[in-house]
């Protein structure tokens, strides 16, 4: 069941369940996009970076923080549209990392002009196994209201 903008107010939190990422995720990743960058995928490249192995994509972690905040059942089947999005990376995500996520609301406004909608805005922090901050981003959605 869909939570609406009216289910939320600013200040809320919720925390997502955990996920580890794999091989298989950044080589998948990779070929859905085409970015083939080596720091990803050529494992004798990426040793020779600072990062001294392969890490993923920022944006699939990105994508991959959304699936998770996604299985709270917070947004899916009330969100029409995502509106804003802008996101910093602070450290890299490693194959074998477990991830999630802790979002905040931060805004919840009607729309003024359209009843049935209004504007949800969340700020996302994307752990690792150790409670280190990896990246985190803020987006704003358009999510129904109840009718």
């Amino acid at each position: 069941m869909p939570r609406y903008l009216d289910d939320f107010t600013p200040g809320q939190r919720f925390e997502s369940p955990r996920r580890t990422i794999t091989e298989t995720d950044i080589v998948n990743y990779a070929a859905l996009t085409g970015d083939w960058n080596p720091v990803h995928t050529d494992a004798v490249f990426a040793s020779e970076t600072a990062f001294g192995e392969r890490v993923a994509h920022g944006p699939m972690s990105i994508g991959i923080a959304f699936g998770l905040l996604s299985r709270l059942d917070l947004f899916d089947g009330a969100v029409l549209a995502l509106r804003k999005i802008d996101w910093s990376f602070t450290a890299p995500v490693r194959i074998g990392d477990t991830m999630h996520v802790i979002a905040e609301v931060l805004e919840v406004s009607p729309h003024p002009r359209e009843s049935d909608r209004g504007r949800l805005g969340i700020q996302a922090t994307y752990l690792n196994q150790r409670g280190e901050r990896v990246s985190r981003g803020r987006f704003t959605l358009v999510i129904r209201r109840r009718a």
